[in-house]
């Protein structure tokens, strides 16, 4: 009995795990998917360029929905727009 109480605490401890929705920033695995990756108004996308890894961006229409620090650009393959980290221009 303990062993199934134990494998059923398991499966549902792995299954939360898997359906978490990644917050801004927190990696991710599809690019330009906005359910099931990241939470609502996010949406996943190449953090800054393009040897960066996939991130939960923030959506935005314009630069005025992004931080100080951020550009609003499209995501690859999408109509969608992110909100990435600027890039330095050394």
């Amino acid at each position: 009995m303990r062993k199934v109480i134990a494998s059923v605490v398991v499966v549902a401890t792995v299954l939360l795990a898997c359906s978490s929705e990644g917050k801004v920033g927190e990696e991710c695995g599809e690019s330009g998917k906005v359910d099931g990756e990241c939470e609502d108004g996010l949406v996943c996308g190449q953090s800054a360029d393009s040897s960066a890894s996939l991130k939960c961006l923030k959506q935005c229409t314009d630069q005025s929905q992004c931080a100080a620090g951020e550009d609003c650009n499209g995501v690859s393959g999408t109509s969608i727009k992110g909100c990435r980290p600027k890039t330095s221009t050394k």
